[in-house]
């Protein structure tokens, strides 16, 4: 079958991983003091994250229009499967819905579905990955979207940020716990709940955080053998490698993957954060 892959920017991956995973990524754009960063440079993220640091406002996002979608459309294909951020967080899924419909008045014989992640960063990642095995299996459009809907549901993320600055930026967090936080040194354990965000835990310190969540995942995940982790990391793979061997101690995945974030994960993992999806 004639498959095609598209997703937003939020998918995490490197340009030889976009290219062998044969997808099609949509850009958001990240404003930053004004200035527009389109994200599908890599090469620009680093700059992206200095101005980003060193401005007192709260970083803006744009995400792809309908009509960014639609182009993005093979009308020779014979499905189209597109993966967004959760529609809690953006309205990336909508705006893909939007472009979908478009595209079908004009190609009505040319079926898509768009799955709500209803995750980000590396979780969006995971499920690239899970709907691509599907794909190259063959397997008939209804079945794929079955098994990636289902995939979605049982699917974990969570977070760890070092810094709490753009939160605080955005009012995510009140500025004086934010302050408390610092001060203190806390560093939260987020966990993508329905596509929301919600609290894990509380630790003080990166690293303790890191064992924690790491010792954490037998209870979430049970049955580690047949699963793929992924980490994406902001400007931190010495936190992602380390991680990754306290999972490999611990857990017997079949395989772990680190990738840097996109533009759209850098603006809110910030400087030195990770992510994980399993």
């Amino acid at each position: 079958m004639n498959y095609q892959l598209v997703g937003d920017s939020s998918v995490d991956l490197t340009d030889q991983l976009e290219e062998s995973l044969g997808i099609k990524l949509i850009p958001f754009t990240i404003q930053v003091e004004g200035k527009d960063f389109v994200d599908k440079d890599r090469r620009q993220i680093q700059k992206m994250r200095e101005e980003m640091n060193a401005s007192k406002k709260a970083v803006k996002t744009s995400c792809p229009s309908p009509y960014d979608y639609q182009e993005a459309f093979d009308p020779e294909a014979d499905g189209i499967f597109v993966i967004t951020i959760s529609s809690k967080l953006s309205g990336s899924y909508n705006s893909a819905n939007l472009g979908v419909k478009e595209f079908q008045e004009k190609h009505p014989q040319t079926r898509v579905h768009v799955f709500d992640s209803r995750s980000a960063s590396a979780g969006e990642t995971n499920l690239a990955y899970y709907i691509k095995s599907l794909m190259d299996q063959g397997l008939a459009f209804e079945e794929i979207v079955e098994k990636g809907e289902g995939f979605i549901q049982e699917m974990e993320t969570f977070f760890i940020l070092e810094s709490l600055d753009n939160l605080i930026k955005n009012g995510r967090i009140k500025k004086s716990a934010g302050l408390i936080a610092k001060t203190l040194n806390i560093k939260p354990i987020m966990r993508g709940v329905k596509g929301e965000i919600e609290l894990f835990e509380l630790n003080r310190g990166f690293k303790k955080s890191l064992d924690k969540l790491a010792k954490a995942l037998g209870r979430v995940a049970g049955q580690s053998q047949g699963r793929t982790l992924y980490i994406s990391h902001s400007n931190a793979e010495d936190k992602a490698q380390l991680f990754k061997e306290k999972v490999l101690d611990l857990y017997q995945f079949d395989d772990v993957v680190v990738v840097p974030t996109g533009g759209l994960s850098s603006a809110y993992a910030d400087d030195g954060g990770i992510v994980i999806s399993f």
